[in-house]
């Protein structure tokens, strides 16, 4: 490559030096013979002007090509980017990861490769593999050439509004070719190496129907009575495992990294739920022996952008085809069932082993996953673009703030060593971060998934204590209204759901009668859908964000909320000044 670029740098240099050399010693001239000269030169200088032109780009294209991400490259890169320390070339695969995307890149990646930094020695057999089903309507054959070309290397820049970090990471050491038959992945899961097999595959990719197991989906049927060429991740997975234990190798750890409540569980409940279809012995040799660990992943990763592409060239020097931008703060917890064996990952200060995860869960997925489930639509009905514009905003963010002090903290109950109020300002913080640039759309995409695990169960825990809902049937409400289509301003919503066309028609016949839209997404709702006061509190909000705006729905939720916490801090204080005067009575 230095070679050829060497060459294409004289060539330019030599085409220049004509072009200056063929123009220095013809003066203008009002001759016929001069003016004929002159209009050769002309064209022999056009000529040229366009070799040195092309020579040019060729040369650029070149050292672009030479600055492109890769093992070669890596010793090139400039100070400002951290690159692994450690010998990738004694790395060997002991994890599977199926679904690579960003979020995955910028969690568990990022801590394997973190780990690796710390101590190689003794996680060098927890190398990752890369792989994606197969799906002719994604690009993910193309996401795999893209991270082959750099020989699996990514860049993650971790930034907030004051700090910005950029490292290479090198954890994954292979991505499986995206073949129609996922015969690699089959592959790869009877490896006896590979002893984890995780899993980021959105959480409306478990086949679940009311929060459990539908055995009935078309494709897990498929899977049932045909394991030999499965459709679905459960389906290999199941026909892997019957694989090892057929041959007397060890069982695999499953591990979902999705955003689900008891991850684990779930996971285990699909793969037992095939395996009891196709062999009840299969099943409890599974269900005796393989881990699904419940665990908390924690990041906010939006997708790449063209402009964060040409970012990593300007500010870096190089060009990287799929990097990762997120933010500084990461957290996982997992219960510590791994009996396979695992990465060392208590070494990292990111990550906590615990006997039960569900506490910390529980905190994220209401507080975190619950506000972004809370902004999102009034955002998009607005107008509003990001997260951290939408916490800007003078109603949306005193909205959320008010949701959560209000409906949301109460019903989540303590956490090990979390003060749940100081969880909220850094959740807080982490959606004003302006650097990231997560957008509304992303936030707002599945909602007919995300409404029954964010929302919905914490209406039902504050119904049960017999307390106010009429902030969660706001955000319903507002759902309700982003999926008629229209913004605010008129503007048309983009189909932002696998269920849309559903969502859409259900919508638009709630705009005459709003008790419509729960009777007919009980399998959002549930009961929840025939409760008597959060039908009423759902019909009111719902005919005060058509006829009068989201603005003034939300700004009339919060200065309730204020009034009410003000009365109660009034009454606490008036009962601690009679608690304390009868005490002195008492002394007296």
């Amino acid at each position: 490559m230095k070679t050829t670029n060497s060459a294409l740098l004289f060539l330019f240099a030599t085409e220049m030096s004509m072009l200056m050399t063929s123009t220095a010693f013809v003066l203008p001239s009002s001759s016929s013979s001069s003016r004929h000269q002159q209009s050769s030169l002309v064209s022999r200088n056009v000529l040229a002007t366009k070799r040195i032109a092309a020579s040019s780009r060729l040369y650029m294209a070149t050292v672009v090509d030479e600055a492109a991400l890769n093992e070669e490259s890596l010793t090139k890169l400039s100070s400002k980017v951290s690159v692994p320390a450690y010998d990738r070339s004694a790395l060997s695969a002991g994890i599977l990861h199926i679904g690579v995307g960003n979020f995955h890149r910028a969690h568990q990646a990022a801590h394997i490769d973190e780990l690796l930094q710390k101590d190689f020695d003794g996680n060098k057999q927890w190398g990752i593999v890369g792989g994606s089903l197969y799906a002719p309507d994604r690009p993910t054959a193309e996401k795999r050439a893209q991270l082959q070309s750099q020989d699996w290397l990514q860049t993650i820049v971790e930034q907030d509004g004051e700090t910005q970090r950029a490292l290479i990471l090198g954890s994954m050491i292979d991505f499986l070719p995206v073949d129609s038959d996922n015969g690699s992945i089959q592959k790869a899961m009877v490896d006896p190496n590979i002893k984890i097999v995780s899993l980021t595959v959105t959480e409306g990719g478990y086949y679940l129907n009311d929060g459990k197991f539908d055995v009935d989906h078309p494709e897990i049927q498929h899977d049932i009575n045909n394991l030999d060429a499965p459709k679905t991740v459960y389906g290999m997975i199941v026909k892997a495992l019957k694989h090892r234990r057929d041959e007397g190798n060890e069982p695999l750890t499953v591990l979902s990294c999705d955003n689900l409540p008891h991850n684990g569980d779930v996971v285990k409940s699909v793969i037992m739920g095939i395996a009891k279809e196709v062999d009840s012995d299969l099943a409890k040799w599974i269900d005796d022996n393989v881990a699904c660990p419940n665990n908390m992943v924690d990041r906010i990763t939006p997708k790449t952008t063209g402009e964060q592409l040409e970012r990593i060239k300007k500010e870096y020097g190089y060009s990287d085809s799929w990097p990762i931008f997120c933010e500084p703060f990461t957290q996982w917890v997992l219960e510590d069932t791994f009996p396979r064996g695992r990465p060392n990952l208590e070494l990292l200060d990111s990550v906590t082993f615990v006997h039960d995860v569900s506490p910390y869960e529980f905190k994220k997925i209401r507080i975190l996953n619950g506000g972004h489930a809370s902004l999102c639509y009034p955002s998009a009905l607005l107008g509003v673009e990001y997260v951290h514009e939408a916490m800007e905003h003078p109603v949306i963010g005193p909205f959320l703030d008010a949701l959560q002090q209000n409906e949301i903290i109460p019903t989540v109950g303590p956490v090990p060593n979390v003060s749940l109020p100081e969880y909220w300002t850094l959740v807080e913080k982490r959606f004003a971060n302006p650097t990231i640039m997560d957008t509304i759309p992303r936030i707002c995409f599945g909602g007919a998934s995300n409404q029954p695990k964010f929302i919905v169960p914490a209406v039902v825990d504050l119904l049960e204590a017999g307390r106010n809902v009429d902030g969660f049937a706001l955000v319903s409400a507002m759902w309700c209204r982003y999926c008629q289509g229209k913004t605010e301003a008129g503007e048309d919503i983009a189909p932002n759901d696998p269920q849309w066309d559903r969502l859409q028609a259900t919508a638009l016949k709630a705009s005459k009668d709003p008790v419509a839209w729960l009777n007919e997404l009980t399998d959002v709702y549930g009961d929840v859908s025939k409760h008597p006061e959060f039908v009423a509190s759902f019909s009111k909000a719902l005919n005060m964000v058509q006829t009068q705006g989201v603005e003034a729905a939300m700004g009339e939720y919060t200065e309730n909320t204020r009034k009410q916490a003000g009365s109660s801090a009034i009454s606490t204080a008036l009962e601690a000044a009679t608690s304390a005067a009868a005490i002195e009575e008492a002394k007296a």
